[in-house]
């Protein structure tokens, strides 16, 4: 789908429907203007296994909703054949929920990122978190936990979101001021990406 080896990453701050467009520029930027045929995997381990179908059907739904002048082909991520399937599609994405349950799936599965090279593969909030190298946990800190690293990027999701503290806006003002200064101090020259709900990103990487 991409120039050879090339593999582009996308990579969402969560909710992209918050944008003010409601996703419209995120998924038509996943599929690009020069496709006209997608194979789709859609990947939502982040998720209970009984969310599965009905997340797959809501994303699915997306995609059509704003890329429906494209022929475009779906599968819904399945653990048993993961692998085969990310060789299969042109674009994968990995949908949010929790990161620790979607590394835990992708640890038990062998030779799935060898088929990344030159698709594009998708990360929101969850699933940027497994591709970085490392990310910010909201829940016990703030501190650093370590991703996979298919990109070298610290990665912050949610920047600046007041839900952490139930929109109370002074105490989320003094937490993301602690998250600014550990995200300086720990980068370790990695580049950071601080995404705010609705915000996404485009990266290159070279795979070869």
């Amino acid at each position: 789908m991409n120039s050879l080896n090339v593999t582009r990453y996308i990579l969402s701050g969560g909710f992209i429907t918050k944008a003010s467009d409601r996703g419209r520029a995120f998924y038509r930027a996943i599929i690009g203007d020069q496709i006209r045929n997608a194979k789709v995997l859609i990947c939502c381990f982040a998720l209970p296994r009984e969310n599965w179908v009905a997340a797959f059907d809501d994303e699915k739904g997306r995609f059509q909703l704003f890329n429906g002048a494209l022929t475009m082909h779906f599968q819904n991520a399945d653990p048993s054949r993961f692998a085969d399937q990310v060789a299969w599609a042109d674009v994968i994405v990995f949908r949010g929920g929790s990161t620790k349950s979607l590394m835990d799936v992708l640890s038990d599965i062998l030779g799935w990122q060898k088929n990344l090279s030159g698709k594009t593969v998708v990360g929101s909030s969850a699933g940027a978190h497994m591709l970085s190298s490392s990310y910010l946990v909201t829940d016990a800190g703030p501190q650093l936990a370590t991703g996979l690293g298919l990109l070298p990027v610290v990665i912050a999701t949610h920047y600046q979101s007041t839900f952490i503290h139930d929109g109370d806006i002074d105490k989320s003002r003094v937490f993301w001021d602690k998250v600014d200064s550990l995200l300086k101090s720990k980068a370790g020259g990695k580049d950071v990406l601080a995404l705010k709900e609705g915000d996404f990103q485009i990266v290159a990487s070279d795979n070869s």
